[in-house]
């Protein structure tokens, strides 16, 4: 899944259209990097929207990074794992602002769920094939 660059645009177009996203990000003004493995995507949230995306944090840097090895990342994406026993296990870690982080929990659950049904989605396009 991670492979194929569609499903960040289609994950966030997704959190985008989900008011409860929209809500949970309202107040935060800064970027996600979310490291899976040795791949890296930024993601910019400004008013409760992600407005910029690249595969490279740019120079000025993200707030807080979601660091997990691509396994990790596949098991979260697949569902075998939620958020929550990701971070409790330390197969996903924050680095940076986790004041930031922490505030903005509720949004990133929301942005998982998405990536989720995103992967759900995909899996089951592949599988009629």
């Amino acid at each position: 899944m991670f492979e194929n660059e569609t499903w960040i645009a289609e994950t966030v177009s997704a959190a985008n259209d989900d008011d409860a996203f929209e809500r949970a990000a309202e107040h935060f003004d800064g970027s996600i990097a979310m490291e899976i493995g040795d791949e890296t995507v930024w993601l910019k949230v400004y008013r409760g929207e992600i407005i910029d995306t690249e595969r490279y944090v740019p120079q000025f840097g993200a707030t807080f990074r979601l660091v997990g090895s691509e396994g990790a990342w596949h098991r979260l994406a697949t569902g075998d794992l939620s958020f929550s026993q990701a971070l409790y296990e330390t197969a996903i870690r924050t680095q940076g602002n986790k004041l930031e982080a922490n505030r903005l929990r509720d949004a990133i659950e929301l942005f998982v769920r998405h990536l989720q049904a995103t992967a759900g989605e995909r899996g089951r396009t592949e599988a009629d094939r």
